[in-house]
C-alpha cells in the first residue's frame, strides 16, 4: 500500500481542499510539525502545506491566522486640525519678589492641518501614520519673569504688584500697596477707593464712557491728562492708578471725602 493509501479515495467524505494560509504564528507552525511528523518549513517560507494534511487544524479563525480573502482591507487618508502647543521662556529678575511668576506675554497654542495614512481591517483601524503636516496659526510663546529678589523690600513689592496689574485683583492689589507707600492711606482709605474705582469703571483700566470719553480705571477726562505719569497711560493700570491717587489727593485729600462728593454729584 502506498503513503497515500491509508487515506480514503475522494467522495463524499473527502477532506477538505488546502489553502494558502500564511504561516504567521508559533501556534500554526507547532501544527504542522506535529501533523507532518516533524517536517516544518523556514518561517518566511511561501511553501504550501503538503495535500495529505488537514488543514482545519491549521486554521484558528480570527486568533491565529485568517485568509485574506474573508476580510475586508482599507487604506485611506485623513486630515484633521489639531492644536500645537506653546513653549515658555522665563527670566530671572532680582527686582521682583521671589517665589512670583509674572507674565510678560501669555502663550497661545496654534494649530496645524495633520494628514495620516490609515489602515482598517474589517472596519477597524490598525494602524495610522502622520504622512503630513501643515501649520495653520503659529504657536505664540509664553515669556515669563521669575522674581528672585527680597519681597520685603518694599520697591520690590511694588514692582512685583505692578507686574502682575491687568485683571481687577491685580489693579487693586497694586493700589492698596501703593497709595499706603505714597500717601500713608490704609485699609479704610483703599475700602472707600475700592468703591469710587468700582463705580467709576469697575476696575477694568481699558474702560471708556462712551459719552463724556472719560477714560481708565479712574475714569481721567480726558484721557490724557495722565500722560503725566507715563506715555502709556492707555494700557499701563498702574500709571492709571498714580495719577488717580494724587488727583484724589490734590482735590479731596482723602478717597472717602471724593467718594462722598461722587455719592453727591454722581462724579468726582
Amino acid at each position: 500500500m502506498t503513503q497515500l493509501g491509508r487515506h480514503r479515495a475522494p467522495g463524499r467524505h473527502a477532506r477538505p481542499k488546502v489553502r494558502n494560509v500564511p504561516r504567521t504564528s508559533a501556534i500554526v507552525a507547532s501544527a504542522a510539525v506535529l501533523l507532518t511528523g516533524g517536517i516544518t518549513a523556514a518561517a518566511n517560507s511561501t511553501e504550501q502545506a503538503p495535500p495529505y494534511i488537514d488543514v482545519s487544524a491549521l486554521v484558528i479563525e480570527s486568533t491565529v491566522s485568517y485568509d485574506i480573502k474573508d476580510h475586508v482591507l482599507t487604506n485611506s487618508v485623513e486630515t484633521e486640525v489639531q492644536e500645537v502647543a506653546y513653549s515658555s521662556s522665563v527670566t530671572e529678575d532680582a527686582t521682583i519678589a521671589a517665589g512670583s511668576d509674572i507674565v510678560k506675554q501669555a502663550g497661545e497654542v496654534g494649530s496645524a492641518e495633520v494628514t495620516y495614512q490609515v489602515k482598517q481591517v474589517d472596519g477597524k483601524e490598525v494602524s495610522r501614520t502622520e504622512i503630513g503636516k501643515k501649520i495653520i496659526t503659529e504657536p505664540v510663546q509664553e515669556i515669563l519673569i521669575r522674581g528672585t529678589g527680597d519681597p520685603n523690600d518694599i520697591s520690590i513689592a511694588l514692582a512685583t504688584a505692578e507686574g502682575k496689574t491687568g485683571t481687577k485683583a491685580g489693579n487693586k492689589a497694586y493700589a492698596k500697596l501703593w497709595i499706603n507707600q505714597e500717601f500713608g492711606w490704609g485699609e479704610k482709605q483703599f475700602s472707600c477707593l475700592e468703591t469710587l474705582w468700582f463705580r467709576e469703571s469697575n476696575w477694568n483700566h481699558k474702560a471708556k464712557n462712551r459719552s463724556s470719553g472719560a477714560y481708565g480705571i479712574p475714569q481721567s477726562l480726558p484721557g490724557s491728562k495722565m500722560a503725566k505719569f507715563g506715555s502709556d497711560w492707555k494700557t499701563n493700570p498702574a500709571t492709571q492708578i498714580q495719577w488717580g491717587a494724587n488727583y484724589i489727593d490734590k482735590r479731596y485729600g482723602t478717597p472717602c471725602e471724593a467718594l462722598d462728593f461722587s455719592y453727591a454729584h454722581n462724579w468726582y
